[in-house]
């Protein structure tokens, strides 16, 4: 799959006028290469140039690899490559190699060099081994990316054995990745091998030798399990690394792999962790960005989605369990200002007000206070029997609350001075709280606080 679209950029380049060599980085390259079908040295024996387009022809000295099945000694080819005057290989370097060593992939019309010559290279005599080594770290990135698309291909065929027979690679470090890979693209199609692949993936981490390639790894598979849905293992996976996490010294790199189990566990469905592992970053303005992203972990948050309501009540619940004191404070007045907005854009279309009032409730029972401010006017504005008391409890409760200026508690004691005797002891009474006598503007805005 990886081939075929890289075949297309080329294609797309050269209808451009734009040199696909010229185009292309050195990953493309050795993505062509990896996908090849042979890896050989040959010696030629003649040349045809047509129009920039070269048919070198020889016969194979020494066969590196081959599918289905290697080129034996001794055996004619003849392949073709770019061999104009902005090629890798143009004519006249081409007639002067005598033995090149190339990657060869077979096409419609025959056999190509798979990397437009990129990396074919002139050699003096056969060699017993290949002299073409491409940068390991590109070649293991690139066989990653080549194998993702592999087992998603084979996952969409709703073929789990062809996707795990093409993550079960003999490189430990890809391995648990691309099982992880696996099992996250199962996980989202629902498929019943998810969470036996996910099992495979966290037993195939397990065996990694420690260094430093292992954590990095376990991310990148933490990653996959959670995108994909697998969120049983993404947890479990997400435990396992965070006294890994911990250890790592640089800043830099430890905010960065917090995020990375913040992001895991919030996804899913762990918020409480998720702010465990927010709560050690230390760049601030990324623990707001954080904070004011969180609840859009679940798709399609918003007012109107009657499921919100009950995610944000979560994420708000996990906040109020941080032991941390500060980072306490600072998660429920990020979360209670996403309610507090959620709230206010639904208030100002009729229809939806008690739809506004159940994400301001979320807040106000918080004591977030614009939010308890916004609920009174919404609890008056709907009507009722016990539209004013319950009014005025809110009010009293915003002036108890958070996220408001100084002044917000007098502006407050002068609202609830409009209300009866009466009204407010019924709001009194809302609060659980039985009064003898005259409830006050301030005795209500005490109990309230208490």
């Amino acid at each position: 799959m990886a081939g075929r679209r890289l075949g297309l950029t080329v294609s797309v380049l050269l209808l451009a006028g734009v040199p696909a060599w010229a185009a292309m980085d050195d990953r493309n390259y050795v993505a062509r290469r990896i996908a090849a079908d042979h890896h050989v040295q040959v010696e030629t024996s003649g040349l045809e140039d047509d129009g920039g387009m070269c048919t070198v022809r020889g016969r194979v000295l020494r066969a590196f690899s081959g599918r289905p099945h290697m080129l034996e000694t001794g055996t004619a080819v003849a392949f073709a490559l770019p061999c104009g005057t902005d090629s890798f290989w143009p004519v006249r370097r081409l007639n002067a190699a005598r033995l090149l060593e190339l990657h060869l992939k077979t096409g419609p019309a025959g056999m190509l060099v798979a990397d437009q010559g990129q990396g074919m290279r002139a050699v003096e005599a056969a060699t017993d081994g290949p002299t073409i080594r491409d940068d390991p770290a590109l070649v293991r990135e690139m066989t990653e990316t080549m194998a993702r698309y592999s087992i998603e291909a084979e996952a969409k065929r709703n073929n789990p054995d062809g996707a795990l027979a093409l993550a079960r690679v003999d490189d430990p470090v890809l391995r648990p990745r691309l099982l992880a890979h696996a099992a996250g693209s199962f996980a989202g199609k629902r498929m019943a091998a998810a969470h036996a692949a996910g099992d495979e993936a966290l037993a195939a981490f397990e065996a990694l030798s420690a260094g430093p390639e292992r954590l990095e790894t376990g991310l990148t598979a933490l990653e996959s399990l959670a995108m994909g849905g697998a969120g049983t293992h993404a947890l479990r996976l997400a435990d396992r690394l965070a006294s890994e996490v911990d250890a790592l010294t640089v800043p830099s790199r430890r905010d960065s792999a917090l995020l990375s189990l913040y992001g895991a566990r919030i996804r899913s469905g762990d918020p409480a962790a998720a702010l465990e592992s927010l709560a050690k970053v230390g760049n601030p303005k990324t623990r707001r960005e954080r904070l004011d992203d969180m609840a859009f972990a679940q798709k399609d948050f918003g007012p109107t989605n009657p499921q919100s309501p009950a995610w944000l009540d979560r994420l708000l619940s996990a906040a109020e369990v941080q032991s941390d004191p500060d980072f306490r404070r600072e998660a429920l007045l990020a979360l209670c200002r996403t309610a507090y907005r959620a709230a206010a854009g639904l208030a100002e279309i009729p229809d939806l007000a008690p739809r506004a009032g159940a994400m301001a409730e979320l807040a106000a029972r918080r004591r977030h206070a614009p939010s308890a401010m916004l609920l009174a006017v919404l609890r008056e504005m709907g009507g009722g029997k016990d539209a004013r008391a319950d009014a005025a409890r809110w009010h009293a409760v915003s002036a108890s609350g958070f996220d408001a200026p100084a002044s917000f508690r007098d502006d407050v004691l002068k609202v609830l001075s409009t209300f009866t005797p009466a009204e407010r002891a019924a709001a009194a009474a809302l609060l659980g709280a039985a009064v003898p006598g005259a409830v006050s503007p301030e005795r209500l805005v005490d109990l309230a606080g208490k």
